[in-house]
């Protein structure tokens, strides 16, 4: 069993995290929608970009000194990017991922927000990801039990969403509940939500 501790993501690790984050995410359908199939290159460029935009704490599970999962959060009135910062990440996303990438990225991302507004105010959670090679030893399980102690102590929702049908089980042993089934780039998502203790 790993010695796992969590620590605050540092700039420095970045690019690790975001490694970790593109192995975890490589096979998801949504992800998989996205970029295509094995491309875990694109999907860790995609994360390496995201963890140094996103507002809100980002959590990393170490194993020793290797990072083996990463988690992001954010309150709700910093969840989505404002219209300045999304029309400077044209450029970016243009470059590392082609037009029909980005128009794939930004279909996902409209939808997902147009469903994170109609809620109220919450802590959003995602990413969440751990390390293929370290999945099953309960680290996502830790990972879950700090974010849903933030939910706790600031008596703050918690809203997530999840392409993986496997996944709605594993949140839902925290107390996620879905709230609703929407359908983004023909991939089935789940969003959920778990109100405070």
């Amino acid at each position: 069993m790993p010695q796992v501790h969590l620590e605050p993501l540092i700039p420095d690790r970045v690019d690790e995290a975001a490694a970790v984050l593109g192995r975890a995410f490589v096979t998801n359908p949504l992800h998989e929608a996205a970029f295509g199939r094995h491309e875990e290159a694109r999907n860790r460029t995609f994360f390496r970009r995201l963890l140094r935009l996103l507002r809100g704490p980002k959590i990393v599970a170490f194993d020793g000194e290797r990072i083996v999962g990463a988690m992001h959060w954010s309150r709700s009135d910093e969840c989505q990017m404002h219209n300045a910062a999304k029309l400077s990440l044209v450029p970016f996303m243009l470059r590392a991922f082609g037009v029909v990438t980005s128009v794939r990225l930004a279909t996902w991302f409209g939808l997902w927000a147009r469903h994170d507004k109609s809620t109220s105010v919450h802590l959003h959670l995602g990413p969440i990801g751990v390390d293929p090679s370290s999945q099953g030893l309960r680290i996502g399980g830790r990972l879950m039990d700090r974010f849903c102690t933030e939910v706790d102590r600031t008596k703050t929702a918690g809203y997530l969403e999840t392409d993986r049908p496997s996944n709605v089980g594993f949140y839902q042993r925290f107390g996620f509940e879905v709230l609703k089934e929407i359908e983004v780039l023909g991939v089935k998502n789940w969003l959920m939500w778990r109100v405070p203790k």
